[in-house]
């Protein structure tokens, strides 16, 4: 074998020493495919776990929509009773009858049914057997307590409640805690002075009326604050100007029903028809408010879940791509250098040395040959 100066051809590696090489990248590269497996299987788990949570917080939404309207039908039908005057019953039943096709759908998934249905047996009881004054006060305060701690329910089951984000947590508290509060208070507060039949308040009756009247003032002021802060936390734009007409309705109304002088008034008889109209003023303020509220809660949660589809999409496209990347390098790594072709000798530069493939010295007439030889070569 000629060689020139002191560079030779690399030999390929001997085949069980190739079948190793092969082996243990190829196991490496398993190593690497299980572990971004994992990688990508939590990434997969933590994006459904999410959707799942977001799209309990959509039912709850969704099911407190004609809940809100059933606590409104209810204040205003107990209102009514305590004055002696006919129930708006075609109203509350409308309202049930709203919640329960919304129940039929989202009840299972929020628990809701065996109260809703509760709440529907007593409500018709209630609305058979007219009652007035005390008794009507009595009768209806207690099934619009079971409409509070059911809609509570609902944005306990629903996640509502425990809402991380700021934007969504302040829509969902004026929502579920701060109006049906008013809405609750105002109503009762200005049955309690019916109640007194033009009388001044006085024992319980008092303490009651003043309590719930400072209780509207002060659920208007958390529910402001909270509104703002949900304004200045979020990422919608069109959240503050959606909400603000509405928000200035119902904050006037509250403040009309209950004044900066409220405490010089409650020493004074309150005119209960005055009063009334009041109520009737913050719960038709704070209704459309509340739909409005879930309105804008749902569009954050239909973004919350558009964006989680968009990372799951990129995970997915992540994961073929990678996919592919791994299998092309696992086959060239498997497939190694390609062996020259029989009989093919590479091209060398450098001097011919003058011994032959088993190290014997070429005699002269050889040497020159193959001197002769590299010549023409090149």
């Amino acid at each position: 074998m000629l060689t020139r100066g002191n560079r030779s051809t690399p030999a390929a590696l001997p085949a069980p020493r190739r079948r190793g090489r092969v082996a243990a990248l190829s196991v490496c590269a398993l190593i690497i495919v299980a572990l971004a497996g994992v990688v990508v299987r939590q990434s997969l788990s933590s994006n459904a776990d999410a959707r799942a949570v977001v799209g309990a917080e959509r039912s709850g939404a969704e099911l407190l929509h004609p809940m809100t309207s059933v606590l409104g039908a209810l204040v205003a039908a107990q209102s009514v009773a305590v004055r002696g005057e006919v129930v708006d019953a075609a109203a509350v039943r409308t309202a049930l009858a709203a919640a329960a096709k919304e129940d039929t759908e989202h009840g299972v998934e929020l628990g809701t049914h065996e109260r809703l249905v509760d709440l529907t047996t007593k409500v018709e009881a209630a609305l058979v057997r007219p009652q007035s004054g005390r008794p009507a006060f009595d009768t209806y305060s207690g099934l619009v307590t079971l409409a509070v701690a059911l809609m509570k329910q609902i944005g306990d089951r629903s996640n509502l409640i425990h809402d991380p984000d700021l934007d969504s947590y302040y829509l969902m508290d004026a929502a579920i805690i701060r109006l049906p509060e008013a809405v609750t208070l105002a109503g009762r507060a200005a049955d309690l002075v019916a109640l007194a039949d033009g009388q001044p308040l006085a024992g319980e009756d008092a303490v009651r009326a003043a309590v719930a009247r400072f209780g509207v003032s002060d659920a208007a002021e958390q529910l402001s604050t909270g509104l703002t802060l949900s304004v200045a936390s979020t990422d919608r734009a069109t959240l503050g100007s959606n909400i603000a007409d509405a928000l200035d309705t119902f904050t006037a109304a509250a403040h009309t029903f209950s004044p900066p002088t409220m405490l010089l008034e409650l020493s004074s008889t309150v005119d209960a028809l005055v009063l009334a109209a009041n109520a009737r003023r913050v719960s038709a303020a704070a209704t459309p408010l509340a739909h409005r509220l879930l309105f804008e809660l749902q569009a954050l949660l239909d973004a919350r879940t558009a964006k989680l589809v968009g990372q799951l999409k990129l995970t997915a496209v992540a994961t073929a791509l990678g996919g592919l990347f791994g299998l092309l390098l696992l086959y060239l790594l498997a497939a190694g250098p390609r062996p020259a072709p029989a009989g093919f000798a590479p091209a060398h530069t450098g001097d011919i040395s003058a011994r032959d493939a088993r190290g014997a010295e070429l005699p002269p007439e050889r040497l020159s040959y193959a001197r002769q030889r590299a010549g023409d070569a090149h």
